[in-house]
């Protein structure tokens, strides 16, 4: 997914994150309670700007679409967070998303 997106957009993401945390130290945001993210990069650029945060929250399982596994047992094993079950590098292989005959075309 990650290299993927390299080689198309040329960086891992295209959102610049390190930006990100002046938005919430400009009003003196010091501290959040609950962060409802599992971007590592959100989070290790928010902590790594100082501002503390308390507590972080995954998407439940129940929420994500059978479909979407794969984007999201790809980017689990790159360092998002999650409480549930860490996804392995051998076991990516087996995430299967949709087949191509069930796409609209």
């Amino acid at each position: 997914y990650f290299r993927s997106t390299k080689l198309v957009a040329g960086v891992k993401d295209m959102r610049f994150q390190a930006l990100m945390p002046d938005v919430l130290h400009c009003p003196g945001i010091s501290h959040i309670d609950n962060m409802v993210s599992m971007s590592n990069m959100k989070y290790d650029v928010i902590v790594g700007s100082g501002i503390e945060i308390q507590k972080r929250y995954d998407i439940l399982g129940y929420l994500i679409p059978g479909d979407s596994r794969v984007e999201i047992d790809v980017k689990i094993v790159s360092g998002y967070y999650t409480k549930g079950k860490r996804v392995t590098q051998e076991e990516l292989g087996n995430t299967v998303g949709r087949a191509w005959e069930e796409l609209e075309h």
